[in-house]
């Protein structure tokens, strides 16, 4: 049955639209009157405890406005986290009774004693209201992941406690947010703003445990006593081999800054860095034969590769084997190139193996180049004319199928055939 051509669904609908777009338009009339609000009173610079309120419940609705997380910061310094809260500032009943017994008694106890009971109700204060100020970001993290002005917060937070509280109860929140990095990445091992900020998280671990130390404790301990580059490093291991962990470019970037730590803290030497270098390949070429369009593979194969035959910066070497000798590194690229060699036949198509085969035999000609070194034991093999030949009729021919199959890039890959001329 219809009333004025208007069927009784389409009224139910249209009725519906209307009382949704009512509601709608009276949340965007209360965002604006708080937005109003919050912002006068950011610029009467307001810090309170209503102001506070106010930041929480417009930054719950909109955790992209960056200038209430400045004013919200503003208000946490000058009130909860400030050493002697100002007047109008509500106490926890504990910090009450405690403030409540110190004017009781401080005209009777010693001025060290007071100080010291000063400290600790406020380290007592400041630690509840940290804790309360992460629990409030929690749930934004969760409705907003990738919101950048709540992680910055998050980290802002955490700072505060490294600078306010004693050296062991900031310790644990940075521990304790090690712990929610891990459940991060558990969820998306990929991320790499996870990744980033469990590096930051990590580096402000160590860095108090070695502030820590006295003199003498840093002079006899090692850099592995305050190090978790073991457990790093070992997390990456398990990450890289977990479920789509081989496709973790963050996962193998992450490895690639461990590393060097690692092999320095360990002292290997020249013997133990070569057989690391010799795994890590190995690693990766089991995972490359099967897997050989992992884009991911390729980067850390590549680092590897590269960053052991290009002479390192021997002040601050980021190799595995920084001094390796000219005959190991040919010895080294040879393997590799014949290795890719093989797969290739396999895999005619795939632009990653065609592309580190160029790359690859262009860089064994330039450690060819390097100057003898007299000592070396590793003699490679002589190239004849007819090798050199070869090696440069196989570029054209893997660079000419490249322009077939990666023309995106084919400008790049002709530049380089005009090169062999």
């Amino acid at each position: 049955m219809a009333s004025h051509g208007i069927s009784r669904s389409e009224y139910a609908t249209q009725s519906r639209d209307e009382h949704r777009r009512a509601k709608e338009l009276k949340k965007i009339e209360e965002y604006n009157q708080l937005a109003s609000t919050v912002q006068e009173q950011r610029l009467a610079t307001e810090h309170n405890l209503e102001a506070l309120e106010g930041t929480t419940r417009l930054l719950r609705l909109n955790p992209e406005y960056y200038t209430i997380w400045n004013y919200r910061r503003e208000i946490l310094q000058q009130t909860l986290l400030a050493k002697h809260s100002p007047p109008g500032i509500a106490l926890s009943p504990t910090s009450a009774s405690t403030r409540t017994c110190l004017e009781d008694n401080e005209a009777n106890q010693d001025p060290e004693e007071v100080a010291t009971s000063v400290h600790a109700a406020y380290t007592s204060r400041a630690t509840l209201h940290l804790k309360e100020e992460l629990a409030f970001l929690l749930p934004l993290l969760s409705s907003f992941p990738k919101c950048y002005w709540i992680w910055n917060h998050r980290l802002w937070t955490l700072q505060r406690a490294t600078e306010i509280l004693p050296a062991d109860k900031a310790g644990n929140f940075w521990q304790e947010e090690l712990g929610l990095v891990g459940l991060m990445l558990r969820r998306d091992v990929r991320n790499f703003h996870g990744w980033m900020y469990r590096r930051f998280v990590i580096s402000n671990i160590e860095f108090p445990r070695r502030k820590s130390l006295s003199g003498d404790e840093v002079e006899n301990s090692s850099s592995r006593d305050t190090s978790l580059v073991e457990q790093e490093f070992a997390y990456t291991t398990k990450m890289v081999q977990g479920v789509g962990g081989m496709s973790n470019y963050s996962a193998w970037h992450n490895r690639s800054k461990l590393i060097p730590r690692l092999l320095s803290e360990r002292k290997c030497g020249r013997q133990e860095r070569m057989d690391f270098l010799e795994d890590e390949l190995e690693l990766l070429k089991r995972n490359i034969s099967t897997n050989p369009h992992d884009q991911s593979l390729w980067f850390y194969h590549r680092w590897l590769i590269y960053s052991n035959t290009i002479t390192p910066d021997r002040d601050t070497p980021n190799a595995i084997s920084p001094f390796m000798s000219r005959g190991t590194k040919l010895l080294m690229l040879a393997a590799e190139i014949d290795t890719l060699q093989d797969l290739l036949e396999a895999h005619a198509e795939c632009k990653y193996i065609l592309k580190a085969l160029v790359e690859y035999v262009g860089l064994l000609q330039r450690v060819r180049e390097d100057p003898r070194d007299p000592e070396d034991v590793e003699e490679e093999e002589e190239w004849t004319a007819d090798d050199e030949e070869k090696r440069r009729v196989d570029r054209r021919v893997w660079l000419a199928k490249l322009v077939s199959i990666d023309p995106m890039r084919k400008g790049r890959y002709q530049e380089i055939l005009r090169g062999l001329d």
